[in-house]
């Protein structure tokens, strides 16, 4: 009786198959309250527009580069949400820690505004080199600020980052795009303070 209860019991543990444990990240760059001194922002409202991005990062699958142009999925990790999402929650906490405005909402809100922030996200990835030895992130993005009553630009910032892995790994990935993700947000805040006119 022993003996089948064991055979049993290795039939089914050969049967079941062991899944990865999939590591969630998520974006959360350090938000500074810094010394931004503009006057005549302090009148006006902003709404922070949706992120416009690639649909890749509407996606919880954490993406990478190898090479000049192979991508790749990390197979045993994953955003905990989309980048999407996250890049457009760190924009409004960011504005708002630098009281620039005042007030700040985001696309989703009803009400309106003065000034409308848009967004165009054109690269959030990881790079590694073909032998995968080296590694790097970088991040580029488009800001413009339009009057929302004149549906016109006042002013547009183009702003790209690159940094070196700590780790070549999808953790170290992380680390490295939070720390210049919040380098690009501390120069966009110093844009829109001085393009508030």
């Amino acid at each position: 009786m022993k003996q089948v209860w064991l055979i049993s019991l290795l039939l089914f543990a050969g049967c079941s198959s062991i899944q990865p444990h999939i590591v969630e990240y998520k974006i959360a760059p350090n938000i500074d309250k810094i010394e931004i001194h503009s006057l005549s922002c302090k009148t006006k409202s902003l709404k922070v527009g949706r992120v416009f991005s690639s649909s890749e990062l509407m996606s919880q699958n954490m993406r990478y580069t190898k090479g000049s142009y192979k991508e790749f999925f990390f197979t045993e990790s994953k955003w905990a949400i989309t980048p999407n999402s996250a890049i457009s929650s760190a924009f409004i906490n960011s504005i708002n820690a630098q009281n620039i405005f005042a007030n700040v909402s985001s696309f989703k809100s009803r009400s309106r505004s003065d000034l409308i922030l848009e967004t165009n996200i054109e690269d959030f990835m990881q790079y590694f080199a073909n032998d995968t030895n080296s590694s790097y992130v970088k991040i580029a993005f488009t800001s413009s600020l339009v009057d929302s009553k004149k549906n016109k630009v006042i002013d547009t910032i183009h702003l790209v980052q690159k940094l070196e892995v700590p780790t070549v790994d999808a953790e170290g990935g992380v680390k490295a795009l939070n720390k210049i993700f919040s380098k690009l947000l501390q120069a966009n805040n110093e844009w829109l303070a001085g393009s508030c006119k």
